[in-house]
Formats: structure tokens, C-alpha cells, sequence
């Protein structure tokens, strides 16, 4: 799994509960990369869990990730055991003759984003995909946009289908927003996101607070701190500049009421053809949720009333707050309705049956 820790759809959990062995490598985004890690479950219970060593040097990222790739399939599985590699990676595919003639081993593409080729190395890696994708006989993928990007058309066979992110909510108590409504916002930080947008709003709406999740550079976040002291929010806009475990944003969400999700709506960003986790996220943790109309969810955020589709502009912004705070009840059943449809567990038994199906 390539990961920033704060939402992967459960996928972890899933597998880990319906394989007899699952040996998860989690490597963290190469800024400021503290090293990766490892678990490995049996029968559903974790028997192992380490740190394993990466570089931020580009080269020596991926040089450690592919070794340890290697290292993972011959250390945990015999020649006489059947496995499958599910990887959203095409590093993971590298001689995959090679890999197979030392394990029996069933690849599958886990296609979870699509970068438009709007520069050169952004043409080399889709066109590297595209390779890869084209010589493996299963794939999955996180919208039905990258499905058809894929394969000219949306496929829904045994053997390439879309499986969006699952759900597992939380069922946080929270109280009503009342005087002062405080807004969340999760994941790695970068432009694009929406941010310089959302500080405006809260220099302008002193009944807002913002709680921002995640990390960035040093650069990136010493202009949002500069933007965030000169408008005078210092006190309303909490930004660690940090991950934080799961235990720890669930502690903070708890004083939250609703998730916001800015993105650039461009079908140049590769957020229009993915399905973000941070919508997701925020859902788990029962919050509503303001976000752009762009990506595939969106559509069902509408679908099921859980929340507000905005475009940037402040007017925007603030009538849907308002919408969510005056009717915060029904947005919340529309949470949880939206989480009914996406609950990991029966969604992902119905996707996920063709891996059973391999081994028959």
C-alpha cells in the first residue's frame, strides 16, 4: 500500500480477516519519509509489526521499496503456496517472470489514480502503467473514470472491475454545532487543495474554527503560517504540520462537525479521477461533509444527502456550512446512509470475489 496512514479504505483490515496470510508493506509518501513499515497477520491476528528503512533520496526510495518487495515474497511464502500480489505500483511488477519462476504467485493491479500527461515524467509513468496493466489479468480500479481511461471502457468482469473505498464508521459522539462550528481538514498537504480559500473564509467568519490535519514542506507550510498570522486566526486555525495516528485524529474530530474537501475541479488533477480517501475519512468519523464537484464521490454525496458540493468562491462556502448546521441532523443520517452503502465489509465481499475464485 503507498500510504500517508490516514485513510486506505480499510483494505488492510478486510484482507487481514479473510486471508489465511497477509503480509502488508505500507510505504509512507518519500517527504519526510521516517521509513516504511511491515505487518504480517495470520488467521486475522497481527504477529508482526516493524519499521523498515527508506531514503527521501528518489533513487534509494525506490531501490529500497523494490528489494524489500522482493525480500517480502521469498521470506513469507514457500514455492508450494499459492498468493496473490495486489499492488497499486507498477514497481511491484518489475520482472514478474523472474518473481514467478521463485513463487507461484497471481498479480493484481490495484489502479488507484491517473496523472493527465501534462508533463514528460508524468507520460513516462502513465505510459509504464499502461504496460503493466495490459500484461496482468486482474485489476481493479478506485473510480469508474480510471476504469475507462484503462481499458477504453468501463469493464465490470471477474477479472477488471471498479472497487471504490470501503467504509468503517466509527460512530464518534459529537454535539450540534452551536456558536462556534468547527471544520476539519485531513490528508497531505499541497496546492490545489483549496486552503488559501478556506483561511479567507475564516478570516471573514469569526464562527468557524479549522483544524488541519496532515503535512507538508517547510516552505509550503511557512507561507500558510504567514497567511494564517497575517489574517489574524492564529487562534481559530490549529495546524500541527504532523500525521497523526488514528487514535489522535479521532480525538480531535470529536470537537469537529464537518469534514471539508477543496479540490481543484480541473480534469488536469488527478483528484477528478480518483476516489479521494479524505471524503471517506470523514464520513468514518460521521462528519458531513463540503467538497468540490469533482471525482466520482461526489455524486453520491449528493446522492445520499451527506453533505454540500460547492464551487471555491466564499458565498459558496458559506451557504452550504450554514445549510449543514441549520439541518445538521438530516446530514447526519445522510452520513450514515452513505456509509450503509459503502460498509467495507459487504461491499468489498461482493468485489472481492474473484480473488476466491482464482484459488478455487
Amino acid at each position: 500500500m503507498v500510504s500517508s496512514l490516514q485513510f486506505c479504505g480499510n483494505i488492510e483490515e478486510y484482507f487481514s480477516q479473510h486471508c489465511e496470510k497477509l503480509v502488508a508493506f505500507i510505504v509512507m509518501p518519500r517527504l519526510k519519509n521516517k521509513g516504511n513499515l511491515l505487518r504480517v497477520y495470520r488467521h486475522g491476528k497481527l504477529t508482526l509489526e516493524q519499521k523498515v528503512w527508506s531514503s527521501e533520496n528518489i533513487f534509494l526510495y525506490y531501490l529500497s521499496w523494490y528489494l524489500f518487495h522482493i525480500f517480502l515474497i521469498l521470506k513469507y511464502f514457500s514455492r508450494k503456496e499459492n498468493f496473490a500480489v495486489y499492488s497499486p505500483h507498477p514497481i511491484s511488477f518489475f520482472a514478474m517472470s523472474l518473481q514467478k519462476l521463485m513463487r507461484n504467485i497471481t498479480f493484481v493491479y490495484f489502479v488507484g489514480d491517473f496523472f493527465p500527461p501534462t508533463a514528460f515524467s508524468l507520460r513516462l509513468f502513465e505510459k509504464l502503467k499502461k504496460f503493466y496493466h495490459d500484461r496482468i489479468p486482474y485489476a481493479t480500479y478506485l473510480s469508474d473514470i480510471i476504469n475507462k481511461k484503462m481499458n477504453g471502457e468501463i469493464l465490470n468482469t471477474t477479472y477488471r472491475k471498479t472497487v471504490m473505498w470501503g467504509v468503517k464508521p466509527k460512530h464518534i459522539q459529537r454535539k450540534l454545532p452551536k456558536n462556534i462550528c468547527s471544520l476539519l481538514f485531513v490528508g497531505l498537504i499541497k496546492p490545489g487543495q483549496g486552503l488559501e480559500s478556506l483561511l479567507l473564509f475564516i478570516k471573514n467568519h469569526n464562527d468557524y474554527k479549522l483544524n488541519i490535519i496532515g503535512n507538508c514542506g517547510d516552505d509550503l507550510y511557512e507561507m500558510y503560517k504567514t497567511t494564517i498570522s497575517d489574517y489574524g486566526i492564529t487562534e481559530r486555525v490549529f495546524f500541527p504540520n504532523k500525521f497523526f495516528s488514528d487514535r489522535e485524529l479521532d480525538s480531535v474530530s470529536k470537537a469537529c462537525h464537518i469534514g471539508i474537501a477543496l479540490y481543484d475541479t480541473s480534469n488536469k488533477s488527478s483528484t477528478f479521477y480518483t476516489d479521494p480517501g479524505k471524503v471517506k475519512a470523514y464520513t468514518e468519523m460521521g462528519l458531513p461533509v463540503v467538497m468540490s464537484n469533482t471525482s466520482a464521490i461526489a455524486s453520491y454525496i449528493k446522492k445520499f444527502n451527506a453533505g454540500k458540493i460547492v464551487t471555491s468562491s466564499e458565498k459558496s462556502i458559506e451557504a452550504a456550512l450554514l445549510a449543514i448546521k441549520e439541518n445538521y441532523t438530516h446530514y447526519k443520517k445522510g452520513v450514515e446512509a452513505f456509509n450503509n452503502f459503502f460498509y467495507y465489509e459487504s461491499y468489498y465481499k461482493k468485489k472481492y470475489i474473484f480473488l476466491e475464485k482464482i484459488y478455487d
